[in-house]
């Protein structure tokens, strides 16, 4: 019982340590990522939809980091809906409450294409959180919102890689 106190103490400490000391947060990052999509909010048109993103990370203290990020998204089409193209372009910003869990929120815009029309701009939001798995993977959860007379929304899952440490 001991050895596990003694353990979890040093393991808690470590943990402390790398919090104060930022590691892995300051500095500039980029990464790349994949996302499953599951409608959430006005999308009965859609069954599921899959992306890919490019996000750019600046940690300006222990515990933020400022991001931008692009994506595209395409939510495939069910009961004869055509597939939904979704093009986000935000800026945000990261808390993190240890090295390797952050919350986070992101606005800016969105572009959003249905087959055999024009495309329509919205404003584009996100929320969620994540965990860096090891100091290039990270898997997060957000929830994203498109808003302009009206508004939709998906659970996005991803999977990112961050290049460099």
């Amino acid at each position: 019982m001991k050895k596990l106190l003694m353990i979890a103490v040093l393991v808690t400490g470590s943990v402390v340590t790398q919090a104060q000391s930022g590691e892995g947060i300051r500095g500039f990052k980029l990464g790349v990522g994949a996302n499953l999509a599951i409608p959430a909010n006005n999308l009965k048109y859609a069954s599921i939809g899959a992306g890919i993103d490019l996000l750019g990370q600046y940690g300006i203290s222990d515990n933020i980091a400022l991001t931008a990020d692009a994506g595209y998204t395409s939510l495939f089409g069910k009961d004869g809906f055509e597939n939904t193209s979704l093009i986000p372009i935000r800026a945000g910003v990261r808390f993190f409450a240890t090295p390797e869990f952050y919350l986070g929120g992101k606005v800016g815009v969105g572009i959003q294409k249905y087959k055999g029309s024009d495309s329509q701009t919205s404003t584009a939001y996100s929320f969620g959180a994540g965990y860096f798995l090891s100091p290039q993977v990270d898997v997060s959860a957000a929830y994203d919102g498109y808003s302009k007379n009206g508004s939709i929304g998906l659970v996005n899952v991803r999977l990112g890689y961050t290049f460099g440490k």
